[in-house]
């Protein structure tokens, strides 16, 4: 999927809200995930930062941004990839998610899809 610019209005957060429930929070996130809204919305920015390293880990330069106003819904993140199939860019994003998945242990279900694409 070597696309050469992705833009991708993330939605479906559920997911990860679903799977962080399951699993024990690392210290000293139980202050917010204690709180159902909390986690929700760390879930939410959790889900797009993950997103945003995936597509860093697979060679693009990334950028989150907002595309409509927060008036209009809370849920307003753009991610913006532009392929550069750069090495360190590659590693960096490798070793960030390697690092969530290490301190939340959670895999979110789009890094499992693109391990084992059907």
């Amino acid at each position: 999927w070597r696309a050469p610019l992705i833009l991708s209005a993330p939605c479906c957060h559920h997911d990860l809200q679903r799977r962080l429930k399951a699993t024990v929070t690392p210290e000293p996130m139980t202050m917010v995930t204690r709180h159902g809204i909390l986690r929700e919305r760390l879930a939410d920015v959790l889900t797009d930062a993950v997103r945003a390293s995936l597509l860093r880990r697979s060679g693009y330069r990334v950028d989150v941004v907002e595309f409509v106003g927060s008036q209009h819904t809370p849920r307003n993140t753009l991610l913006r990839a532009i392929r550069v199939d750069d090495p360190a860019a590659r590693r960096a994003g490798s070793g960030e998610y390697a690092r969530f998945v290490e301190q939340w242990s959670v895999t979110p279900r789009l890094a499992e899809l693109l391990e084992h694409p059907a």
